[in-house]
């Protein structure tokens, strides 16, 4: 689980939360203008519940920003860098994603159930791929999933990867993505219009 914790997933779980509730509470004021209620306690106590969790999820997502902000102060780096990173991890997740395909007349339907559990397992993962960008590098990391058949098919995407985050911003370039030998973390980095790569970021069993 651990994993799956970083701050693009923080910002994206806040902003469906922060959406939810709102249309949760709006629709409720709805419903409890349109009936005529003996008692308004439960409703209040609704309404409030709803509420606080819309100040939490607030909350968090500010306290995100503005430690993100800060980061990127203290690295003298641009916050316009944060909101690229954000974008493009969310365009290379969308563009790893694996869909379900119809099954053919020849295949079981026990072998559909292992097929979706397979891409299930790869899209999970997905949730750990991010991309970071910098004024004159970026980072590219991810996971594996826990089981071959999943990692098979997430590495042999690693070309493509590597090819799409080339076209996102020209001026960047990726190098290989290798994988940890001593984990099923993954990585790859890129300068910016110069020949010089830099190291894997970091190695984390």
């Amino acid at each position: 689980m651990k994993n799956y914790f970083n701050k693009y997933n923080v910002v994206n779980w806040t902003i469906l939360v922060l959406v939810a509730t709102l249309s949760i509470e709006r629709l409720s004021w709805f419903l409890i203008n349109q009936m005529n209620l003996s008692t308004w306690a439960v409703a209040v106590i609704f309404i409030w519940s709803l509420r606080l969790v819309l100040i939490v999820t607030v909350g968090i997502l500010f306290y995100t920003i503005l430690i993100e902000f800060g980061n990127r102060n203290a690295e003298f780096d641009y916050f316009r860098n944060s909101i690229k990173s954000y974008i493009a991890t969310w365009k290379i997740r969308r563009y790893c994603t694996q869909i379900n395909v119809e099954p053919s007349l020849e295949e079981s339907s026990r072998y559909l159930n292992t097929k979706q559990v397979i891409i299930k397992k790869v899209n999970r993962s997905l949730q750990a791929l991010t991309v970071t960008y910098y004024e004159n590098h970026a980072i590219l990391k991810g996971r594996l999933p826990a089981n071959s058949e999943s990692s098979d098919i997430l590495e042999e995407l690693f070309p493509k990867i590597k090819r799409e985050l080339n076209y996102m911003d020209k001026s960047y370039h990726f190098s290989d993505i290798i994988r940890d030998h001593e984990s099923k973390n993954f990585s790859s980095v890129a300068t910016r219009d110069n020949g010089n790569i830099l190291s894997p970021p970091y190695r984390d069993s």
